[in-house]
């Protein structure tokens, strides 16, 4: 049963990605601005390529923002780097590309891959992207294809997940149909 309760929220969740389609990426000019990271205190250890930051973590990056009360960032010789933020509500926002929309988590925790391109929300974990929301208690999310996968836990919402899918907008421009008459409506 609970295999067939994740069935149902991968397809709900993919439907998810269907509605909101392509362009609902993460501002992509946020990749070439500066990462501003403020907390109480941080240590960088440049030799293992490891930085913590620890008490009222914010990292902000273009329209990118991220709260946390810790996050450790490693970085390989190669720059890639692997990010996990970790508090009572790990909580990040971004503006979606070319919308006036925004995709908005919180978490437990919050383990993200520059490789991989996948951001794993655990513990309570919610995604919002404009109107439509997934809660479960695990979430991973690739960004670049936009593939979600939520999972449950006994903690979270009883041991199920939640997908909520608004409707996309109707085209009221468009002129009304004919009656089979011959008139308009």
């Amino acid at each position: 049963m609970k295999n067939k309760c994740r069935s149902y929220a991968r397809l709900a969740l993919l439907a998810l990605s269907l509605c909101v389609g392509h362009s609902a990426h993460a501002e992509k000019a946020d990749r070439d601005k500066p990462i501003e990271i403020s907390a109480d205190r941080g240590n960088l250890d440049q030799l293992k390529g490891v930085t913590v930051w620890q008490g009222n973590v914010i990292i902000v990056q273009g329209t990118l923002k991220l709260n946390a009360d810790r996050a450790t960032v490693t970085q390989d010789k190669q720059g890639n780097q692997t990010m996990q933020a970790t508090g009572r509500q790990v909580m990040f926002r971004q503006k979606m590309d070319g919308k006036n929309d925004w995709i908005e988590g919180q978490a437990n925790q919050l383990d993200y891959n520059t490789v991989t391109h996948v951001a794993v929300l655990t513990g309570n974990a919610r995604v919002k992207r404009g109107s439509d929301l997934v809660i479960g208690n695990v979430i991973t999310y690739n960004t670049e294809t936009e593939l979600y996968e939520v999972s449950s836990g006994a903690s979270s919402n009883g041991g199920r997940v939640t997908a909520i899918i608004q409707p996309k907008p109707r085209d009221t421009t468009a002129p009304a149909a004919k009656k089979p008459d011959g008139n308009a409506p």
